[in-house]
């Protein structure tokens, strides 16, 4: 009788047999991966960088009209600097600081107050949300050209305000140099109120009651409430509705376009960083001719600056002082 044949011994596999077969897979995940992003990149690439390292190249040139000449370095940045050019850009710089802080107490400080008020609210807090989201909802040209029909002599709110008693004669705090920068300021809060009001709500509500109920125990009342315990929590939606704001402000063109003129009237009392780069260069704003493409590309490229560094700031800011709950 034959014996029969033991079966041949079974080599073990080893790590690098395991990582062997393992790599491939890793490479065409990695590959299909990228292939996902790739158009996002190119896109990116296409419509944001380019454009961006253009205008920071064209700066460094002398142009006249559209055409581009010779090589002039930090010219136009010095220009941008000097009289008169200077005089029109701090004023411009100092309406987009006012705006944002004019944003930061009527939009986003009344905000925190009516989210706060939601909160604590048991009935309607949905229907009163919406309510304040609706305007958001609403293009700013549309808004600009509805409110400057409002404001303008002899429409509604003077109506309203003569009939009220408040007011007698002409309305025209749109064509007061002293009044016009803050009505738009307010304008522009009552568009956006509804985004703080959003964002401060959905932060208290990731706060746990429990921690409410202590400060209750404690003997804290709605206001001290407010201070002590919800601020320092909101702080990330702090953050977030600060960093928009800033480069909303600071990007401010709609309202004024649409409300005073790419000009800023009345006498550039509501012009900002925005429309006096459009004057550069598309309106009779340079020092060259009908445009100056130098002066408008030095002012994008500060403006690019400035919101970049100031985001920065302000994230690197809001997250050395967030509180973890």
């Amino acid at each position: 009788m034959q014996r029969a044949a033991s079966p041949l011994p079974r080599t073990p596999r080893t790590m690098s047999d395991a990582s062997t077969r393992t790599e491939p897979a890793k490479l065409s995940r990695h590959l299909a991966a990228f292939g996902f992003v790739l158009p996002a990149l190119l896109i990116y690439g296409l419509f944001v960088l380019y454009p961006l390292l253009t205008s920071l190249w064209g700066s460094l040139f002398e142009w006249r009209g559209l055409r581009q000449l010779d090589f002039s370095g930090i010219d136009n940045y010095l220009r941008l600097f000097a009289f008169p050019n200077s005089e029109k850009l701090f004023g411009a710089l100092w309406h987009n600081v006012a705006w944002f802080f004019g944003i930061m107490l009527f939009q986003n400080g009344f905000g925190l107050l009516l989210a706060y008020l939601l909160f604590w609210s048991k009935k309607g807090a949905s229907f009163f949300q919406s309510v304040f989201f609706f305007p958001a909802v609403l293009s700013p040209v549309i808004v600009g050209a509805l409110w400057r029909l409002l404001l303008a002599p002899n429409g509604v709110v003077e109506w309203m305000l003569n009939g009220l008693g408040l007011h007698e004669g002409r309305l025209t705090v749109l064509g007061d140099s002293s009044w016009a920068l803050w009505v738009l300021i307010a304008i522009d809060a009552w568009n956006w109120m509804g985004l703080p009001v959003l964002i401060f709500t959905a932060g208290l509500r990731q706060i746990s009651y429990e921690v409410f109920e202590a400060a209750k125990l404690d003997g804290a009342g709605p206001t001290r409430m407010l201070t002590t315990v919800a601020l320092p929590l909101l702080v990330p939606s702090i953050s977030s509705v600060t960093t928009l704001s800033f480069i909303n402000t600071f990007n401010q063109f709609d309202i004024v376009y649409v409300m005073q003129g790419v000009q800023g009237n009345p006498n550039f009392s509501t012009d900002t960083l925005v429309t006096y780069f459009y004057r550069l260069a598309f309106g009779a704003e340079g020092a060259v001719g009908i445009t100056d493409i130098g002066l408008a590309l030095a002012l994008g490229t500060m403006l690019f600056l400035l919101l970049s560094v100031g985001t920065l700031l302000l994230l690197r800011a809001f997250d050395r002082a967030t509180v973890q709950p």
